[in-house]
């Protein structure tokens, strides 16, 4: 048993060294570059901060240990982005496979991939928030090293190519580079009130 646990943490572990592939991409200029552990991170103090602050009427216990186990298919598997070309669905079958790899000693893996296959469905309230998160902190992300200086808009525009029938609308909206992705992701949000509003107030701070 505490075998088992040992070598899921030591792969886990990996994402606390697993560079976040987009910010390589867009060229961010900082020395240290987020991890996907610490997007996990950022998600989770996330949901703890709205739900601080909202009645969300969700099974918290199961966002958290969603958010957390959400990108478990990355010790694994690559971190993939608009630039691979990957459809949605042979993204999902390999985070799926990767998942079953990396759960399969555990004696409560049928848990944990259940709670993966319903964020990945996004059929409930609890998978629908988790999915908003996700999302919404890798926009949060874009704006702090947009405020540090280190995201430049002429690089963020290079992803207007991977926008198709947003670009142009984008290429309109977006004044600086984080507005790039900001722009690109509301759409997203459309049907959340919370998330919707959250993504303004945060494409408006000026200064951390």
């Amino acid at each position: 048993m505490n075998k088992e646990i040992i070598n899921f943490y030591i792969l886990t572990n990996k994402l606390k060294q697993k560079i976040r592939t987009g910010w390589m991409e867009i060229g961010i200029s900082e020395n240290r570059l987020e991890s996907v552990a610490e997007h996990i991170y950022g998600c989770l103090m996330l949901a703890i901060a709205i739900d601080s602050e909202y009645e969300l009427n969700m099974n918290m216990y199961k966002v958290l240990k969603m958010i957390a186990m959400h990108e478990l298919e990355e010790t694994i598997i690559k971190d993939f982005t608009l630039r691979d070309g990957i459809t949605r669905e042979e993204k999902l079958k390999l985070g799926r496979e990767a998942v079953y790899k990396a759960t399969e000693g555990l004696i409560k893996k049928e848990e944990i991939r259940s709670l993966l296959d319903e964020f990945n469905e996004r059929k409930t309230k609890e998978a629908v928030f988790c999915y908003h998160i996700d999302k919404i902190e890798c926009d949060f992300q874009a704006k702090i090293y947009d405020l540090h200086g280190s995201f430049k808009l002429e690089k963020a525009l290079e992803d207007l190519a991977y926008f198709g029938d947003d670009a142009e609308r984008v290429r309109r909206e977006a004044k600086t580079a984080s507005d790039v992705w900001i722009e690109f992701d509301k759409k997203r949000y459309e049907d959340d009130e919370l998330f919707k509003k959250l993504i303004i107030d945060i494409q408006n701070i000026k200064n951390i």
